[in-house]
């Protein structure tokens, strides 16, 4: 038994890590909302091509954040326009000819008004803002003109270059593009470069999806992904290429593909502590009286392969489902299938996990079996541990030859855990991150992206905070049956090998009910399934005996 529990440990220990890397204990305190005073002279909405509403707004001071003092004179210029389409309700500023705020229509909060996507209130940190170019340019309040589906922002600087900003809102899409053109009308050669933001302000659902915050980026064809955490200091990427950036949230990404010149990838911690990211040119030389045109691609927008991928722009790469992701997204097509048929994604899971539980049967079937067979010998094993206590090399030979006269191998019981364990992992990060669950409800559980909640307290109680969810008691005590059932008990057996039996019994279901306590319900709801199946399998074939495992002599 040593060998099979160090190998059970091991696998205990690898999803104890798995778990523990998420918010699962988070302190209780209300997620800060950020007010955003708008601070233009005038507010113009813009519905398509057409200016239809004109609204005073507050003094210029309020938009300005401690620190950028640059920004005092011009920001008494500046305007808010607001673009709205199907997709998105938007924010862009003339001062730098950027976009601060985006609301997803489509996509509702908690108050059940569309939610923000990102919010940056400074023009000069906002999402598509230009900086290293000029200071005349870095700082212009830009003049502005509407598009069929966008805005245009055009500025000059003294010195002989303008810029030109055409930000334009796909319809039907979540992609923005933005086409810049720098102009040189002087009578010489300029060597320009400059750095561009392609995201900044991406919110959180909850303060428990800010541990998701990450910067994925794909440079020279390498993808790499830096968390949150580990941006503390302002951090650079350089190479040959960049081929895209993420700012990447929980449910939802701001994922940028910028001209083949750029090479520089840099990051940033606002003072608001949101994570902002850059991308940077090589130099280039614009010659006197000509052009020089650069096309960006935002896509703003809900972390759904199918929409992502429909760019063709290999943006689906940003969206890691860990060194099980290809078994992740074939899972999730068969949930999608399953949904399609079930109409509700609540009990497609629990579908999904039988179809899952069936598919792994074999498997399932070898590590019970294997199981009844150690316990079939654990008599004359504890014989031997009393006959040869004293010489430990003898004893662990003599227990070899008692699996090689029964045919039995230790590792067998394990080997199909083992063998599972992919699939759990790529369906834990499925469901851990699959949007399409945010705000699908299921039986009491009005939203299977959060827990289950099934009361809310008004004031935070010690351990469980200010809801009690049932999901992961039912799955504690679920599995502690599943641990009783397969632990064999023998009168013989050691006092302390019984203590540690006894031990593990109990304190893996509160540790895992501890752990998945705050998880999201459709996540516990999966857990709970296979562990109810699991209970009903070892009932079936450990007491019912439907196949024949040789008993050894006392």
């Amino acid at each position: 038994m040593n060998m099979e529990k160090r190998a059970l440990l091991a696998i205990v220990i690898s999803m104890a890590i798995l778990l523990l890397s998420q918010p699962l204990m988070v302190k209780y305190f209300p997620q800060k909302k950020t007010v955003v005073a708008t601070s233009a002279a005038t507010t113009k909405t813009v519905q398509g091509p057409a200016v239809v509403a004109n609204t005073a707004t507050t003094a210029t001071s309020q938009t300005q954040k401690a620190g950028s003092p640059a920004q005092a004179v011009k920001l008494a210029d500046e305007k808010d326009i607001i673009f709205e389409n199907e997709e998105y309700r938007a924010v862009l500023s003339n001062a730098g000819g950027v976009i601060k705020k985006a609301f997803l229509k489509k996509h509702p909060g908690s108050d059940g008004k569309p939610m923000v996507l990102f919010d940056e209130s400074n023009p000069s940190d906002a999402t598509f803002a230009v900086s290293g170019l000029e200071p005349a340019i870095d700082n212009a309040v830009f003049s502005y003109s509407t598009r069929p589906n966008g805005i245009l922002f055009t500025a000059k600087s003294p010195d002989g270059i303008s810029i030109e900003k055409e930000i334009t809102f796909r319809p039907g899409s979540y992609a923005i593009n933005l086409r810049q053109t720098l102009t040189n009308y002087s009578g010489q050669s300029r060597n320009l470069k400059y750095s561009i933001v392609n995201g900044a302000g991406l919110t959180n659902l909850s303060p428990q999806d800010e541990t998701y915050d990450e910067l994925v980026k794909e440079i020279d064809g390498k993808i790499t992904n830096v968390n949150k955490r580990s941006l503390k200091k302002p951090a650079t990427w350089d190479g040959m290429q960049v081929n895209w950036v993420s700012l990447k949230a929980k449910y939802f990404s701001l994922i940028t593909k910028p001209p083949v010149s750029f090479k520089i990838v840099s990051s940033n911690t606002l003072q608001d502590k949101n994570l902002q990211s850059k991308i940077s040119s090589d130099s280039f030389t614009v010659a006197p009286n000509s052009s020089v045109t650069h096309e960006f691609v935002l896509y703003a927008g809900p972390n759904e392969y199918k929409k992502i991928s429909s760019l063709k722009l290999d943006f689906e790469d940003s969206l890691y489902l860990g060194f099980t992701g290809s078994i992740g997204r074939i899972l999730f097509v068969i949930l999608e299938h399953i949904q399609k048929l079930a109409k509700n994604w609540g009990l497609s899971i629990i579908l999904l996990t039988v179809f899952i539980n069936i598919l792994l049967f074999p498997l399932t079937f070898k590590g019970i079996k294997s199981m009844k067979q150690m316990q079939a010998l654990q008599p004359k094993m504890e014989a031997l541990r009393k006959a040869h206590k004293k010489d430990p090399q003898k004893l662990n030979k003599e227990i070899m030859e008692l699996y090689k006269k029964y045919k039995v191998n230790p590792v067998s019981g394990c080997l199909p855990m083992i063998l599972q364990m992919p699939v759990f992992f790529a369906l834990y990060q499925v469901l851990m991150r699959s949007i399409e669950l945010r705000g699908a409800s299921f039986l009491w559980i009005k939203d299977l992206s959060q827990p289950d909640r099934l009361i809310v307290f008004k004031t935070p109680i010690l351990l469980i905070g200010n809801e009690f969810n049932i999901l992961p008691i039912l799955m504690a005590i679920g599995m502690f049956f599943q641990q009783k059932m397969s632990t064999p008990t023998h009168s013989g057996a050691d006092d302390q090998m019984v203590q540690q039996q006894k031990m593990m019994m109990i304190m893996m279901p509160i540790l895992f009910g501890f752990m998945f306590y705050h998880l999201p319900s459709g996540l516990v709801m999966y857990w709970l399934t296979n562990t109810v199946l699991t209970v009903a399998e070892q009932e079936i074939f450990l007491k019912k005996q439907l196949f024949h495992v040789e008993q050894s002599e006392s």
